[in-house]
């Protein structure tokens, strides 16, 4: 049976992500509006893609972007855009840039862009009831009356749903231990928007050379 890989998962989003910006990145520009200093306005637009327009802004110590792909705001360095450049020239992997700018954004770093993961939970489910069968007989039946089937009163449509549903289900001394289950995974379009920012950092530096 295949193994739930949530970082593989974060690897496979990324990667087709990036194949999606590639395409309506292609006719983008980059406008600086305002370069003063650590005081910066980027106006980025992409009309090929759907998320076709956004703003980049920083000021001391913060870099807001906002627009069609959602709005942010990250704070680590004085000057956020050779943070953002430090992180894509250290040789790290997209997977570990995604966790470490993630942590950066604003008010609750992580959590502030992650989203419940319920097809992953269902997997979860689906594969702890298989691999409990022939212990419990009747298990996987059992599982998909009380939690897959539409007359089910038990709900997986949110993460305290699931939770929930999951703790009170038993069957011949059966119960799921969900200690090592990941519920959440990155919102799609803040994976999109990292996608924007170091492309918008790497035109900004090939638009004002001095700043690279």
């Amino acid at each position: 049976m295949p193994t739930i890989d949530p970082a593989a998962e974060l690897k496979a989003r990324i990667a087709e992500i990036k194949e999606r910006f590639a395409v309506e990145s292609a006719d983008a520009t980059v406008t600086v509006r305002r370069d003063d200093g650590l005081y910066r306005h980027l106006e980025v637009n992409m009309p090929k893609a759907s998320a076709y327009w956004c703003e980049v802004v920083t000021w001391p110590g913060a870099l807001a972007i906002t627009g069609h792909t959602g709005s942010y705001i990250f704070r680590r360095d004085e000057d956020m855009v050779a943070f953002f450049r430090q992180c894509m020239s250290s040789g790290t992997t997209w997977e570990t840039d995604t966790r470490y700018w993630a942590e950066k954004v604003q008010p609750d770093g992580i959590g502030s862009v992650q989203e419940y993961a319920e097809d992953r939970v269902r997997a979860y489910i689906k594969q702890a009831a298989e691999e409990g069968e022939a212990a419990h007989p009747g298990l996987v039946d059992q599982v998909e009356e009380e939690l897959f089937s539409l007359y089910s009163e038990a709900s997986l449509e949110t993460e305290a749903d699931a939770r929930a549903a999951l703790a009170a289900f038993e069957f011949d001394g059966f119960r799921f231990d969900i200690a090592d289950w990941e519920f959440t995974q990155y919102d799609y379009w803040f994976l999109y928007t990292c996608q924007v920012i170091a492309w918008t950092v790497g035109q900004y530096g090939a638009l004002v050379p001095a700043a690279a």
